[in-house]
C-alpha cells in the first residue's frame, strides 16, 4: 500500500489506520475513508502478492488461530459497518451469519466436535461484543 501522507495528512487522516480493529478490515476501513474524501486509489494491475495465510505461526497453534480469525472477522464485519453505516445496518447485516451460527453451533455440540463448537461459539461470541459495543479482546491462548 503506498499513501501520499502529506495530502492525506491535509485533506483526510491524522491517523491512518483505526486501531479499533485488530486482524481484520482495517485497510478497507482506510480505502473507504480515502473514497469518501474524494481522493484517489491506484492499482497496480501487474503486482502479485503471495499471502500464506498464517504460517508464521506454529501448526500447533493451529486451531488458536482459527478461533481468533473467527471472532475477529465476526467483530470487524460489525464494526465497520457500524462505523461507517450506523448501529441498526451493523446489527441486521450481521443477523444471518448470527444465526447461521447458532444452528452451526447446535449442530456440532450434538455431534461432540468440539473444536468446530468452538468456532461458531467465537462467531456468536463476536458478533455479540460488537453488538453490546465492547471493543475487540480476544486474543489466541498461546
Amino acid at each position: 500500500m503506498l499513501l501520499n501522507k502529506k495530502k492525506l495528512d491535509k485533506t483526510l487522516l491524522k491517523e491512518y489506520f483505526d486501531e479499533n480493529f485488530f486482524m481484520y478490515l482495517e485497510n478497507d476501513d482506510l480505502c473507504k475513508r480515502v473514497v469518501d474524501a474524494q481522493e484517489n486509489i491506484y492499482i497496480a494491475p501487474i503486482s502479485k502478492i503471495k499471502h500464506l495465510g498464517g504460517k508464521a505461526v506454529d501448526i500447533k497453534y493451529k486451531n488458536e488461530v482459527e478461533f481468533a480469525r473467527n471472532w475477529h472477522w465476526i467483530w470487524s464485519k460489525f464494526y465497520f459497518n457500524k462505523k461507517h453505516y450506523g448501529y441498526t445496518v451493523a446489527f441486521l447485516k450481521g443477523l444471518p451469519k448470527f444465526f447461521s451460527s447458532l444452528i452451526k453451533y447446535i449442530f456440532y455440540v450434538i455431534m461432540k466436535n468440539n473444536i468446530k463448537q468452538k468456532i461458531y461459539l467465537n462467531r456468536l461470541s463476536g458478533f455479540f461484543n460488537a453488538a453490546i459495543n465492547k471493543k475487540s479482546w480476544y486474543r489466541s491462548q498461546f
